[in-house]
C-alpha cells in the first residue's frame, strides 16, 4: 500500500518547513507554501544558496501571523494578510514576477540576520506564476515562489537507498519535500502520473533536478559535498541529478490532504 508518511509546508522560501498533519490545496500546490521570500537590493530572490544561514529561520503559523525565529533575533510577528499596497517587480531565474511588500520590520530583520540590505516579500496572489523555468519544457501549472513546480514528493524508499551508498545518511529534510510517500520502491515515484486522495487529484510534472542545497547541513547551516556528490554518480541525467518528482493539483483546490492518507497511483508507462 502507498501511503503519505509525511506532509511538509515552507512558508518563507529557503527557510525550515512546517511538518504539518494535514494540509488545504490551492492552486499553487500547498496553501501557504513558500508564501514569502527574501529579496536582495535588486530584487533578486535569496536563497541558501548564496546565504546558507537562512536554513536557520524557523517560521511558524498562526490563524492571522508569520512568526520568524533565528538564533541571536527576537521573535516576530508578521500579519498573514498584509496591509501593504505597494508592490514591486522581483526576479526569480531571470523572470520578473510582482510581489507585495511584506513591511519594513521583517525587511529590516532579515538585514540585520543576513547582514546586508534585504526586503521581504509576499506573493501577490491576483498572480499566477508558470513554473519550470529552468526546465527544457515548462508545464502550465502554476506556482508560488517555489523554485519550479508546486508540490514536490520524495519517497522513504529512495532516501533510503540513497542512505545505504553514503558514509554517513543524510535526513529528508536535505530534500525539502511537501510530501513523503511511503510503499514504492526506490524511486518509484518517477514513475508516477497521477496520485489519487478520495476527491484529491495530483498530477505529476516532472521529476526533480537537484542543486547544492542538498548539501546544506540543515541544523548547522554548513555547505558540505554530499549526498549530491554520490547522486551524481548513479541519477544523474543530460539536464541533471534526479531525486524525488513534482506534482501540480488537477482536481481538490480547497480541499485537505493529511498524513496517513492511502495514494492511488497511475503510472506513466
Amino acid at each position: 500500500m502507498i501511503s503519505i508518511k509525511d506532509l511538509f509546508v515552507y512558508p518563507v522560501k529557503s527557510c525550515k518547513g512546517i511538518k504539518v498533519s494535514e494540509v488545504e490545496l490551492s492552486p499553487t500546490g500547498f496553501l501557504d507554501d513558500r508564501n514569502w521570500m527574501v529579496i536582495d537590493e535588486a530584487g533578486v530572490f535569496v536563497t541558501q544558496r548564496e546565504h546558507p544561514k537562512l536554513a536557520l529561520v524557523e517560521p511558524t503559523l498562526t490563524a492571522d501571523e508569520l512568526i520568524l525565529k533565528a538564533p541571536g533575533m527576537q521573535d516576530l510577528a508578521v500579519p498573514r494578510k498584509t496591509c501593504s499596497s505597494q508592490s514591486r517587480d522581483v526576479e526569480l531565474f531571470g523572470e520578473k514576477i510582482p510581489a507585495i511588500i511584506a513591511g519594513d520590520e521583517p525587511s529590516s530583520w532579515f538585514s540585520d540576520y543576513l547582514g546586508g540590505h534585504f526586503s521581504f516579500v509576499s506573493r501577490d496572489q491576483r498572480f499566477l506564476r508558470k513554473g519550470g523555468v529552468q526546465y527544457p519544457s515548462r508545464d502550465d501549472a502554476p506556482t508560488s515562489f517555489v523554485d519550479n513546480y508546486g508540490i514536490l514528493v520524495v519517497s522513504e524508499a529512495s532516501r533510503a537507498d540513497l542512505n545505504s551508498r553514503l558514509a554517513s545518511g543524510v535526513p529528508m529534510n536535505r530534500f525539502r519535500p511537501n510530501i513523503v510517500i511511503e510503499g514504492v520502491d526506490a524511486y518509484g515515484e518517477d514513475y508516477f502520473a497521477r496520485a489519487y486522495v478520495g476527491d484529491v487529484a495530483l498530477r505529476f510534472v516532472d521529476v526533480c533536478y537537484r542543486c547544492n542545497m542538498t548539501t546544506i547541513d540543515q541544523d548547522k547551516a554548513e555547505f558540505g559535498h554530499e549526498p549530491l556528490q554520490t547522486l551524481g554518480h548513479y541519477r544523474h541525467s543530460s539536464i541533471g541529478v534526479r531525486f524525488g518528482s513534482y506534482a501540480a493539483v488537477a482536481d481538490g483546490i480547497g480541499k485537505r490532504l493529511a498524513a496517513g492518507s492511502r495514494l492511488e497511483i497511475e503510472l506513466n508507462f
